[in-house]
């Protein structure tokens, strides 16, 4: 099993991140995910990369499509797996469950 399906196991499933989100362009990155989603108006990318120490890097964007411009809104390091989807939760206002 790959990283990137590892971490989207953690925050809940490819299936249930893209219904309660919006999620699209899901990106294996070797030692992470990334993908974009809507319903936010301040962030509508995350990249979760997997460190040496078997912590996660989470790093917001907002990605304006319109002129390519990336902006980095919030980076957060030495996150545990369990912190991954009330990170999530607390950054964006988008819920993962019900």
């Amino acid at each position: 099993m790959s990283i990137a399906n590892t971490i989207m196991q953690q925050l809940g499933g490819f299936n249930k991140v893209a219904a309660m989100t919006g999620a699209a362009n899901f990106i294996d990155l070797g030692n992470g995910v990334s993908f974009k989603f809507k319903g936010c108006r301040k962030i509508n990318c995350l990249r979760v990369v997997l460190d040496a120490d078997d912590t996660y890097t989470v790093d917001f964007y907002k990605v304006n499509m319109r002129t390519f411009d990336v902006k980095e809104v919030k980076t957060l390091s030495g996150m545990y797996c369990d912190q991954l989807i009330p990170t999530f939760e607390s950054t964006t206002g988008l819920y993962l469950s019900l």
